[in-house]
């Protein structure tokens, strides 16, 4: 073998060794990933575009039922969009009629507490407000509601990205319309929360340790899920301006 040879064989096998390290690599980044399913009808449908735009494609591992024969397994992924939600599939789901792929995993998320995001955008029957008699509409929406109710995530998809990664919402006073206004029971106490950023656990925690006021900074945000525990149980949110002194000591 000559000198030319011998070089392109050994550039060869060094670029085949990259590649091969690359491939590892990389599959090691998709398993350290939590993952996400995407419930979709329509292989071409504006899903892509809106799940694997960055940082959300960065952060998770995005995978579609559809391209699996709806053969997945909900406990590998931590949260399911669905999107292409027709009048039929919502009123099927909204009854407990789980005759299809796209049904029975929405139904098994659902059923299994699994957090589900779902575009406003996707919601066929939204596409019908300004048309449908009203009367008609609104018994087609207590399919949406019930979903709503559940625990279902009903957004639009300029929010659906931070929601995911961060599930902030704007802070909010006692006096706001959002606020919890319910008065707890008298049997619980007041539990004091010096966090930048309370969470849905934060309020659960506080709750089943017998509390039914949550003490808030004046600052401090509460996510969506937070509020919605809150507002369930009827737990009161107040706002106080800590002194530098208490905000020393934690929680």
């Amino acid at each position: 073998m000559d000198i030319d040879a011998l070089v392109s064989e050994i550039c060869k096998r060094v670029q085949e060794k990259i590649a091969e390290a690359e491939t590892i690599n990389q599959g090691k980044s998709n398993k350290e990933k939590p993952c996400l399913l995407v419930l979709n009808t329509v292989r071409d449908s504006n899903c892509r575009a809106v799940v694997e735009s960055p940082p959300l494609s960065e952060c998770y591992e995005i995978k579609y039922a559809l391209s699996q024969d709806y053969a997945c397994d909900l406990s590998s992924y931590e949260a399911v969009i669905a999107f292409d939600m027709s009048n039929e599939l919502l009123g099927k789901i909204a009854h407990g009629i789980f005759d299809s792929g796209y049904t029975r995993l929405f139904g098994e998320a659902l059923l299994s507490g699994r957090k589900i995001f779902l575009p406003e955008e996707e919601v066929e029957l939204y596409g019908y407000r300004e048309t449908a008699p009203a009367l008609y509409y609104r018994k087609l929406s207590e399919n949406l509601k019930l979903l709503q109710d559940s625990g279902v995530e009903v957004i639009p998809c300029r929010r659906l990205q931070t929601l995911i990664l961060t599930g902030p919402s704007p802070a909010f006073t006692k006096d706001s319309p959002e606020a919890v206004t319910d008065t707890a029971p008298l049997d619980r106490q007041e539990r004091v929360l010096r966090k930048h950023v309370i969470t849905e656990k934060d309020i659960r925690s506080a709750y089943e340790d017998k509390a039914g006021t949550i003490v808030a900074g004046t600052r401090a945000i509460l996510t969506d899920l937070a509020k919605e525990y809150a507002e369930k149980h009827k737990i009161v949110v107040q706002r106080r301006d800590f002194s530098s002194a208490e905000r020393g000591k934690g929680l």
